[in-house]
């Protein structure tokens, strides 16, 4: 394939996508927001890198991201309006442009200043993406990579709301392995035991994904850390599950626990759904003291 560099602001792809400045750059391929000359609206267009491109994994990726994206719209992802390849051989995915910040960036302005997120907060901001992977699970799609910076809060002034975003890593029951033996796919903080292991895995290495942020939401911190990524490896794997009771006393001390069972090293001693792991979470919110408490119980119910 001939190379034409990056694509850049002023480009128009696939005839239709006029670029206008880029929004994200990843190792795999760049965001632009981009204008949709058919449509006459704009839109976030990912372009996978040209040295990337010409290896189908990449792409067969991004046309499994579309599929997974445009399986769950109307559940709190990201709303997917083309995929395709130029001719210039960019493959590209166009989206819904957000207008938001990524949770994790929420998270780290909040803590510069020794903050954190109310408990309700935190409820009232994953409970979409709770929503989301059970919807996922229920469909047979892994997402993989659920993480702070895979969160996307939109602002009020755009109507509030969560995204999910991310299932280039997905992985869709049925379909070829894309991930190498040996190679670990997800982010260090939040990546299951078995992942690091190299085990077999399902869907509950997202349950233990979700969890590790809601902890993360909660500490100021992720649940393991370390120097290294064998550090990392070593307190996911075999070190001692983190506890938030002492950081957030006015939950009921059994929020260890469910700490515990979300994070746990042996999948068989984790919850086993994402919807048994959050509606237990509701129910420790529920249960204890403070304006926490009281707007949980207004704004949330639970199955008998």
């Amino acid at each position: 394939m001939t190379s034409y560099g990056d694509p850049k602001p002023g480009d128009v792809i696939d005839g239709r996508y006029q670029l206008i400045e880029e929004i994200g750059r990843g190792g795999h391929g760049l965001v632009f927001k981009a204008h949709d000359q058919d449509k006459s609206s704009d839109v976030a267009l990912k372009i996978l890198n040209q040295n990337v491109s010409d290896d189908p994994q990449y792409t067969v990726r991004l046309w499994r991201e579309a599929q997974s994206l445009g399986a769950l719209w109307g559940q709190s992802v990201v709303q997917v309006y083309g995929f395709g390849t130029d001719a210039n051989g960019f493959v590209y995915l166009a989206m819904e442009l957000l207008h938001g910040d990524t949770l994790s960036n929420h998270l780290s302005d909040l803590e510069l200043f020794g903050d954190r997120m109310s408990t309700f907060s935190v409820l009232e901001a994953i409970d979409p993406v709770a929503r989301a992977l059970h919807t996922a699970h229920t469909k047979g799609i892994i997402h993989r990579d659920v993480k702070p910076a895979n969160i996307i809060l939109l602002y009020p002034e755009v109507g509030g709301g969560t995204r999910l975003m991310d299932f280039g890593l997905a992985k869709v029951q049925g379909s070829m392995a894309l991930t190498q033996a040996g190679m670990v796919a997800g982010s260090p903080s939040y990546i299951a035991p078995e992942i690091w292991r190299a085990q077999p895995f399902d869907h509950r290495i997202d349950v233990y994904s979700l969890a590790a942020v809601v902890f993360r939401a909660l500490a100021g911190h992720p649940p393991f850390s370390g120097d290294s990524l064998v550090d990392i490896l070593m307190a996911a794997t075999m070190g001692p599950r983190p506890r938030v009771h002492h950081l957030r006393p006015e939950l009921p001390e059994e929020i260890d626990g469910w700490l515990e069972r979300a994070l746990a090293v042996d999948v068989g001693n984790r919850y086993p759904y994402i919807s048994t792991m959050w509606n237990e979470l509701i129910r420790l919110v529920m249960a204890g003291a403070g304006p926490s408490a009281d707007k949980a119980r207004e704004a949330f119910s639970l199955p008998p």
